[in-house]
């Protein structure tokens, strides 16, 4: 995610021209769908070990429910038009409004967790969940360019109408990306399944198989020549192009399983990071891109976007090393110093809540 962010925000414009910047690109389109078909899978692990407790309201289920929504909160204040509440009120224009309800990677997460919490309570039983969240996932898949077909805004609130499709700038809408994370919830569930049995190995092979038959069923459905959609653009809506998407995911997965195998003891700054990933990611946006409480004070504007290869490399090494500090400090107040973190944390929010609703500017 990182890598990607950094050569695409500063290399040279001839330079993303190039075949091999190109074939990048397609690697690097598989973070966010990673990002979240990773939070599938957490969901499902946190989720079956207190199923019971997850079926009624109850303090688990509203602690999981604010941790959601702080997902959420986060999202949206990454694409803050102004650091005032009272200017977005007054001056914020459609074009605002889009871009600060904008569907990104950190509210398509938000809101898939909470669909997913909600199956919970509506489908009580396990396999029941498993069945829903499967069909949900496959009607997402090949329903995506009939929705991308319709402007929601006609008929929606505007923060509504941003979560259903891209026409209107969302880059992560609940369709196609939400099939993402409710794929990575069946691949844990299986797992978690085959973990009961004894039979990890034996599920791996099968994941694997999986992923290879999804893989090769994308490209055929690319290449033959019967289209069933009025629109059909393959690097966004068409079902061919997600199930290529899920498939990698898959073999993906079975390749860090057997890793993990390999070698028992995880490196401690993986942890670190795996850890504190949302913090690296909210944290890296604002050093790379800036906000509305950031707008000069970013790298995109102090570097700018001609970079050559060396240097886009090197502020990639620099930046990298920044953040897993910084992960690794936050990581460290919130094991050993409980009281520091959340006094920063709650004081952090604390103040930017303050200007964001004094501000007259």
């Amino acid at each position: 995610m990182l890598e990607g962010h950094v050569f695409r925000t500063f290399l040279r414009a001839e330079l993303q021209q190039s075949v091999v910047f190109q074939l990048h690109e397609f690697f690097h389109g598989l973070s966010a769908p990673a990002f979240l078909f990773g939070a599938g899978l957490t969901f499902v692990i946190s989720t079956r070990r207190r199923w019971i407790e997850y079926h009624h309201w109850g303090e688990p289920v509203a602690a999981r429910m604010r941790r959601f929504l702080l997902i959420i909160g986060l999202g949206l204040v990454i694409h803050l038009p102004y650091f005032s509440m009272r200017k977005i009120l007054i001056d914020a224009s459609t074009a605002d409004l889009l871009q600060f309800f904008q569907s990104d990677v950190l509210v398509c997460i938000g809101i898939g967790l909470i669909l997913l919490q909600g199956s919970v309570f509506l489908f009580r039983t396990e396999t029941r969940f498993y069945v829903a969240v499967s069909l949900i996932t496959v009607f997402i898949c090949f329903l995506t360019p009939f929705v991308w077909d319709v402007d929601f805004l006609k008929f929606l609130p505007l923060p509504a109408a941003q979560l259903f499709n891209g026409i209107h700038g969302s880059p992560f809408p609940l369709f196609p990306f939400v099939g993402f994370l409710f794929a990575g919830a069946i691949v844990s569930w299986e797992f978690l399944a085959a973990g009961d049995r004894g039979d990890e190995r034996q599920f791996t092979r099968r994941l694997a198989l999986a992923g290879e038959v999804l893989l090769l069923t994308g490209i055929l459905l690319d290449v033959l020549p019967v289209r069933v959609y009025p629109t059909y653009n393959y690097w966004f809506t068409s079902p061919a192009y997600f199930l290529v998407r899920v498939g990698a995911l898959m073999l993906i997965t079975c390749g860090f399983w057997h890793l993990a195998c390999r070698f028992r003891e995880t490196p401690g700054l993986l942890t670190v990071l795996g850890r504190e990933s949302l913090f690296v990611y909210v944290t890296h946006l604002f050093l790379l891109y800036g906000s509305a409480v950031n707008p000069q004070l970013n790298l995109q504007v102090i570097l700018g976007h001609d970079l050559d290869f060396g240097a886009a490399v090197t502020t990639l090494f620099v930046l990298s090393g920044v953040l897993l500090a910084c992960a690794s400090l936050w990581n460290f107040l919130r094991r050993d110093h409980l009281a520091v973190y959340r006094i920063l944390q709650l004081g952090g929010s604390g103040l930017f809540l303050y200007y964001f609703f004094r501000r007259d500017f």
